[in-house]
């Protein structure tokens, strides 16, 4: 029997071919993957190149306009310099007009290359952050309405709205002011006569806080949205560009939000307006409410009556009234945000007073005798000058520093206020860690002129100050004292009287100039007097003791031991060899 056995099917010449197929399949294929992966290898490759490329052009464009700005602003400082020696010089009105567009161009000009330095310092890595917690609503509040006499002139509307009055935020003053200040001038730049410019502030993602700066202005083209944080991009490119930039302002200000570990987005559409959306950080919200506390306690805190516990304290000479906050600031402005937001920046240092006219100044200044003043020109009822003039004026005032603040940046209005007796002056627009270095530069000053005077039984009034107010005062104060040396029950009291004030006023003014209550003065003159019979040989240490007004010898003894080193025998024979 012949038997046929039949392949199985993989191995038939059909599988065959079909393994062949196969086979070659795979191998184009494979080439083909291979060939793909190459070119998409060879691809990013090229792309990465153009990547660092545009990256290092990128770098050294910026490098160099750093660079350049660099020497350019040397040039500029002089050619500012330059202005305002002319501006101070009696020139014409139509001269001024020019000089003034020279002097605010020239202005624009070192804004920009502010921008382009700190551009640079960011790349760098060099840019430091001193970051605070601060209110964020106060903070761009006061910003936002600076802008009311340029939204006036060009007849745009300004909406402020916020959900919270604190809403507490991590950040550098000084570096957000740049960043709002962009957004802000952006968008009056965008914004045609009879439109509105609104900034609206919220919670709207936990743990930020969101602000909404939207303008109906002529809007940004879809395609160009993703572009216009790109450093040196410009939304209208064409030669006939209605509005000009260099497309530096918002890459600054992208940078600068990202350094305080926020974000910026945008929506916009043309002829309908641009919305620009900021995303910060919450700082602590119980922070603020322990630090409003403690402030608010401290406010209702009256002043207490205290007495040296020395045991060689004299009756009726040592009692000085002291404040519990000792240091007092007393702001005069009539912007109701302008006040809240100075007050808010200082009242973690200082006990604050606050005053919305120059009257009411005038009446709280002669009634707490602050340490400093912080003032407006612009004010109902009195003005920031005559204000200055009734606080110089007046003995019970006279001594206290005084900073203004002001949107009138002439050269002039600043003459006349120093002339007037303001100790520094800001322009507004100001800047919040100025106005604090500014005042603690004050106080500094004044506190190392009082520790001159500190230990002092030797006052001469001009060596104390210049202002004629306070000789006058210093000089009365010398002579009531003086007249009652052989008097033991003068105190502080009658002296109080006499020089026309509270004790309470009398010890904050001598406090202020000479870092000596009025105790201590009266028992300091005694004792100088008190040395100088001595060398006189005018009399016994007993005699001495009583024409001085000491009553009790051993504590003259102690005090003039205190004093001057030695006893008052051992004084005399020392001071009589």
């Amino acid at each position: 029997m012949k038997l046929i056995i039949l392949p199985p099917w993989w191995q038939t010449w059909w599988a065959y071919i079909i393994y062949g197929v196969l086979f070659l399949s795979g191998l184009y294929f494979l080439r083909k993957y291979e060939l793909n992966r190459l070119q998409l290898k060879n691809q990013l490759k090229y792309e990465k190149i153009e990547s660092d490329s545009l990256r290092h052009l990128d770098q050294l464009k910026t490098r160099f306009f750093a660079n350049i700005s660099h020497e350019f602003r040397t040039p500029l400082t002089l050619i500012l310099g330059q202005i305002e020696s002319v501006f101070s010089s009696e020139i014409g009105t139509k001269n001024k007009r020019k000089l003034h567009i020279a002097n605010r161009n020239a202005r624009r000009l070192l804004t920009l290359i502010n921008q382009l330095l700190d551009i640079s310092k960011i790349e760098a890595g060099s840019m430091e952050l001193k970051a605070g917690q601060h209110n964020i609503v106060s903070f761009l509040k006061s910003l936002f309405y600076s802008f009311e006499s340029l939204a006036e002139s060009k007849k745009i509307q300004l909406k402020f709205e916020s959900t919270y009055e604190y809403i507490p935020v991590v950040f550098e003053p000084d570096k957000m002011e740049k960043v709002f200040y962009n957004l802000i001038s952006n968008a009056f730049k965008f914004t045609p006569a009879g439109g509105e410019i609104s900034v609206n502030l919220k919670i709207e993602i936990p743990s930020f806080a969101s602000i909404r700066i939207k303008d109906n202005g002529i809007g940004i083209r879809e395609d160009r949205l993703p572009k216009i944080f790109d450093r040196f991009y410009q939304v209208d490119s064409s030669s006939t560009r209605e509005h000009e930039g260099t497309g530096i302002g918002l890459a600054l200000t992208k940078e600068l939000i990202e350094l305080h570990k926020g974000s910026i987005n945008v929506t916009s559409r043309e002829r309908e307006g641009t919305e620009f959306i900021i995303n910060l950080p919450l700082g602590d919200f119980n922070r603020q409410k322990e630090v409003s506390t403690e402030i608010h306690t401290r406010k209702n805190e009256d002043e207490i009556v205290m007495v040296e516990s020395d045991s060689d304290t004299e009756p009726g000479t040592d009692i000085a009234t002291y404040s519990i906050h000792t240091q007092i600031i007393l702001i005069v402005e009539d912007n109701t945000d302008v006040r809240n937001y100075i007050r808010e920046q200082t009242e973690t240092e200082f006990r604050i007073l606050e005053a919305s006219n120059g009257e009411e100044g005038i009446l709280l200044a002669r009634e707490h005798t602050p340490d400093l003043i912080i003032t407006d020109i612009m004010m109902p009822k009195m003005d920031g000058y005559k204000f200055t003039a009734e606080i110089r004026k007046d003995e019970r005032t006279s001594h206290i520093p005084i900073i203004m603040l002001t949107a009138k940046a002439g050269i002039d209005d600043k003459i006349e206020g120093l002339e007037t007796g303001i100790d520094d002056y800001l322009t507004k627009p100001f800047n919040t860690r100025e106005l604090l270095v500014r005042i603690n530069n004050l106080i500094l000053r004044r506190n190392q002129l009082r520790k001159k005077f500190s230990n002092a039984t030797i006052i001469k009034p001009s060596e104390v100050s210049s202002i004629n107010a306070d000789q006058k005062f210093l000089q009365k104060t010398v002579q009531i004292i003086e007249s009652h040396f052989g008097d033991s029950q003068f105190s502080v009291e009658k002296l109080s009287e006499e020089a026309g004030m509270s004790i309470s006023q009398l010890n904050r003014k001598l406090k202020a100039m000479i870092d000596q209550p009025a105790g201590q003065l009266i028992r300091s003159m005694r004792l100088q007097r008190a040395a100088d019979l001595l060398k006189q040989n005018a009399g016994t240490v007993a005699e001495i003791c009583y024409q001085v007004g000491f009553y009790d010898q051993s504590y003259f003894s102690r005090t003039f031991k205190k004093q001057f080193g030695c006893s008052p025998s051992e004084y005399r024979k020392t001071e009589n060899i």
